[in-house]
């Protein structure tokens, strides 16, 4: 097979199983045909093929997000933008700006405070109402997994305080003494009510969205996305706008999915009766559907993540929405359909459902079965081990790995043991990084992923605080492996993706600089020259 494309004088990594490195790649059509030295590509070359000096520049098999949420983004980035690291003032500021700004608006839709900036009681629909008190107005945390709604939201979706929570105590609304809501809500399930009722998104601007984050994830070396699941609002674009614009090229990457989530007990049989229907019908190597998302808590900054022991803030406890028995019932009837499964498990509480899970579906046989924990944030001591045991995927987002003193109110000393990853790793444990766009707090680079990993620090923050335990500290191999092959095991295309290997796709990505060999604390800086999907340029710089 003679190249069309000839990749010379490059510091190529792999991420083979051997991490070698090379100086020349060779690619015919969407295909890697070779990866070695120059001599060797002698071989595949014609008088028709490219030659391409990378005058000494890195390459890397292209990035893949390992958990992100792109069609849930091109809803949520339609309107207010807060900064995580502003304070009540300035977000208010914020929303009062565009509201202003934007008189013509019907509804007003937000999304990005962080969740830790207000007290145990959460933010207040009073301040909201006094921006806009004649118009629905709704504004997400940075998690997603908790809500901020002024006085108009609650009437027109007939919210009060004889309305029933969702699920008591896990998915609820913040109420005052008397019961009345307060304008704070907790979790996905109270949000659904307020949008079941109303419609916040405008259906024109969701393909444009989705078409400018597709272009930033290429200039960022990305070329594939693993979806962690959409709302209900969102499927007509999740079933029919994500496939159409795969065909056209306007979304560049290639798309892993699981479509609706499990986010409530009564979802179960409806969510495996529809992915029953997706593995067959969204199945190309550029479009699928081929997992199970399980949302079993909450998030540490909402105060909902299950935890064994009580928050030390308000002395509460959060339940893992599914027993362990629960979850390994279904974790095996996944397994048995085909289909990966994908855990959101933030609390040890949670994350031991998950490692019950995963020794269920072993145990079972189901040895080929892809399972992953999503975030990883607090592990039980005597469970790190067990990710490499039951060959359980540990995903996370290395860009909240940094020292953050407002969460020690909330949860103590446990704060300072938070993202073990490498401890994980060392256990034989694979960990595979996703941004969790657009809840992705300090971007969804996975160079940022890649530094914050190694410095468990705020990138560009010398002065902020490193996150303990120190010793936690990743190395640049393992945030490439995080963003490349281990994601593509994730996807169960690492036989396609992944790694620089002839028989795989020519998914690629070129950095100015080998990464190996400038500051961890320069990591991020380095600029994305090109990036390669499918065989095509889809991102150069100028």
């Amino acid at each position: 097979m003679k190249a069309e494309k000839l990749y010379v004088n490059g510091s190529i990594y792999t991420v083979d199983d051997n991490n070698t490195w090379a100086d020349t790649v060779a690619v015919s059509g969407n295909k890697i045909v070779y990866t070695g030295d120059r001599a060797g590509a002698e071989a595949f070359c014609s008088e028709n093929t490219e030659i391409i000096d990378l005058d000494g520049k890195m390459m890397l098999p292209g990035f893949i997000d390992g958990h992100c949420h792109p069609v849930l983004a091109a809803h949520y980035l339609c309107g207010i933008y807060l900064e995580v690291e502003w304070d009540p003032d300035e977000c208010l500021a914020e929303i009062r700006r565009y509201v202003e700004e934007n008189p013509e608006n019907e509804t007003y839709f937000g999304i990005g405070y962080a969740e830790w900036i207000f007290d145990e009681n959460g933010p207040k629909k009073e301040w909201l109402d006094e921006i806009c008190a004649d118009k629905p107005m709704m504004i997400l945390g940075s998690s997603g997994h908790e809500a901020w709604v002024n006085t108009k939201s609650l009437e027109l979706a007939g919210i009060t305080k004889d309305t029933v929570d969702p699920i008591p105590g896990f998915h609820y609304f913040h109420r005052d003494a008397d019961g009345n809501p307060t304008g704070h809500l907790l979790e996905i399930g109270p949000e659904m009510m307020i949008m079941d009722k109303i419609n916040f998104f405008k259906p024109e601007t969701i393909e444009a969205v989705m078409t400018e984050a597709s272009a930033e994830y290429a200039a960022m070396g990305v070329t594939s996305t693993c979806d962690m699941g959409m709302m209900p609002f969102g499927m007509k674009a999740y079933y029919e706008t994500v496939p159409a614009m795969i065909e056209d090229g306007t979304y560049m990457q290639r798309f892993v999915g699981c479509g609706r989530m499990i986010a409530e007990k009564g979802d179960t049989e409806t969510v495996f009766a529809k992915l029953a229907e997706d593995k067959e019908n969204y199945n190309t190597d550029k479009h699928r559907i081929n997992f199970l998302k399980i949302i079993n808590d909450g998030t540490l900054e909402t105060r909902s993540a299950a935890l064994s022991e009580p928050y030390d803030e308000d002395g509460s406890m959060v339940y893992p929405l599914f027993t362990r028995e629960e979850m390994a019932e279904i974790g095996v009837r996944a397994a048995e359909m085909g289909l990966g499964v994908n855990v959101h498990g933030i609390g040890d509480e949670a994350i031991s459902g998950t490692l019950a899970m995963a020794k269920a579906i072993r145990e079972a046989g189901y040895d080929d079965c892809r399972i992953t924990n999503s975030h990883c944030d607090y592990v039980k001591d005597h469970e790190l081990e067990l990710f490499g045991k039951y060959n359980v995927i540990a995903n996370t987002t290395c860009v909240w790995h940094y020292g953050n003193p407002d969460m020690e109110k909330v949860i103590g000393d446990r704060q300072n043991h938070t993202f073990r990853l490498k401890t994980m790793i060392n256990s034989g444990c694979r960990m595979g990084q996703g941004s969790d766009f657009p809840v992705d707090e300090f971007g969804r680079e996975p160079l940022k992923g890649i530094e914050m990993g190694c410095s468990r620090q705020l990138f560009d923050h010398p002065e902020l605080p490193v996150l303990a335990p120190f010793e936690e500290k990743l190395t640049v191999e393992d945030g490439i492996r995080s963003y490349t092959i281990n994601n593509a095991y994730q996807m169960h295309m690492d036989d396609r993706l992944g790694s620089i290997e002839a028989g795989k796709y020519a998914d690629l990505v070129i950095l100015e600089k080998n990464i190996f060999e400038v500051p961890v604390s320069e990591i991020h800086k380095v600029k994305v020259c090109e990036t390669i999907m499918d065989g095509k340029t889809i991102y150069k710089a100028e």
